[in-house]
């Protein structure tokens, strides 16, 4: 009875009592296809589509275990219809496509390098979540919204979803105002100096939840109320009052001052401090220039 030949990588299969004085060579070739299908590098040229060529009991390219493709692209490759791993590497300027002819492909991007199995009908590639591992990095971890930005001129920027897609962003001060607080629990070094807004009143209570610096005109007597402390935690604030016509300002009962006595502020540009200890339940007002020019 002839050889046959093993299904998956072609090795010759003796029928027992043949090919005396000739099987020990013949094992050896078997062994050497078995080395080249565990560990055996191929590189193949492609021109045009094509196919990894097979044959029984000799040498052939789809019992290699690593196959690196090279050329121009677009092409397709055709792989034998039987269950084979490979190894790919498209060293082509464009993608390289890994068909059976039947069922699901691989598609291989430029210059990547993938692992590949197929069943002997559908070639597929590991990943996760139903998705190809580069799949699911672009699909599913960030939600299908659009590809990454190319990082070519995007130095310095963190990557921003705007709700429809993935964008290069440089934090602005814009940014730290979508925040309603940050938290530092270790301390925090600055190399410069803090540079903040200054916040014109519109009316006469003071939000200390939306800056520290605030400036204010009167000409006619006017209560100021402070609102927005953060309860349980040390606040403070300035305040840079012009004063005309005598006006006289009048500060919230919770405000203490240094002899109990609120000061009189006279015409002109005056500074006040305030500080919290407790959230606001009180307050401690200190001037810090009086009639300042």
């Amino acid at each position: 009875m002839p050889s046959s030949w093993s299904p998956s990588l072609r090795f010759e299969l003796q029928f027992t009592g043949e090919n005396i004085n000739l099987w020990g060579d013949k094992l050896n070739a078997v062994l050497g296809h078995a080395d080249y299908a565990v560990a055996g590098w191929l590189t193949k040229p492609l021109t045009s589509d094509g196919a990894l060529a097979t044959a029984n009991a000799g040498d052939d390219e789809a019992r290699a275990a690593m196959v690196k493709f090279t050329g121009a692209g677009p092409f397709t490759v055709t792989l034998p219809s039987v269950s084979k791993s490979y190894l790919v590497w498209n060293a082509c300027s464009a993608a390289v496509t890994l068909t059976t002819g039947a069922g699901a492909v691989v598609v291989v991007d430029a210059g990547d390098i993938v692992q590949v199995a197929c069943d002997g009908i559908n070639v597929k590639t590991p990943g996760y979540g139903g998705y190809p591992l580069k799949d699911f990095i672009a699909a599913s971890v960030l939600s299908a919204t659009g590809s990454l930005p190319a990082a070519t001129g995007n130095g310095g920027k963190y990557l921003y979803c705007d709700g429809t897609a993935w964008l290069p962003h440089r934090i602005q001060s814009a940014d730290i105002g979508a925040f309603d607080a940050i938290s530092i629990t270790n301390g925090y070094t600055l190399a410069g100096s803090v540079k903040e807004e200054v916040l014109p009143l519109t009316g006469a209570s003071i939000d200390v939840s939306t800056g520290e610096f605030f400036i204010k005109t009167i000409s006619v007597n006017t209560s100021f109320s402070f609102v927005g402390a953060t309860a349980g935690k040390a606040q403070a604030f300035i305040l840079e009052l012009t004063i005309f016509a005598g006006a006289i300002p009048t500060w919230p009962t919770s405000v203490a001052w240094s002899g109990g006595v609120a000061p009189t502020l006279p015409n002109g540009r005056s500074v006040i401090s305030f500080l919290t200890m407790n959230g606001g339940t009180t307050w401690t007002g200190a001037v810090l220039a009086l009639n300042a020019s």
